[in-house]
């Protein structure tokens, strides 16, 4: 019973939301949502804990989110390591899952003015999270 709850809470997570802009068309926003949910066991030594999390960027213009296409490789491996470095401890309150969303930022932004020469993002924001 709590496997087909969480598979349930995992496919409810993570289908895409409708539009709510007015008219039904694709206005420009200023975030840019990253499809798959970024999965990782956590840094535990006791138990074997995963971690699910999905996370949009706020980006300052729709001119800078194809360099975020192009390097997506290189920011998933990154967030990947950041999100396998933690422990349930360090991210089980908001002010810890705060300060992974700062680490996360730092680390997405130091990559890209290294690859693009721009920090290209503003914001990193959790839009799922799941400890398991």
């Amino acid at each position: 019973m709590y496997r087909i709850k969480y598979l349930l809470l995992t496919a409810l997570l993570t289908c895409p939301l409708p539009s709510l802009g007015a008219g039904g068309g694709s206005a420009p926003t200023p975030y840019f949502n990253i499809a798959t949910p970024f999965v990782v066991n956590l840094a535990d030594k006791e138990d074997l804990v995963f971690l699910q999390v999905n996370a949009q960027f706020k980006v300052p213009s729709e001119e800078l989110k194809p360099h975020l296409t192009t390097h997506m490789p290189a920011i998933q491996h990154t967030m990947m390591l950041v999100l396998s470095q933690q422990t349930t401890k360090d991210i089980k309150t908001v002010a810890g899952k705060e300060k992974l969303r700062a680490t996360a930022l730092k680390a997405i932004q130091d990559l890209l003015k290294e690859q693009v020469g721009d920090p290209i993002i503003e914001e990193v924001y959790f839009t799922g999270f799941i400890i398991q």
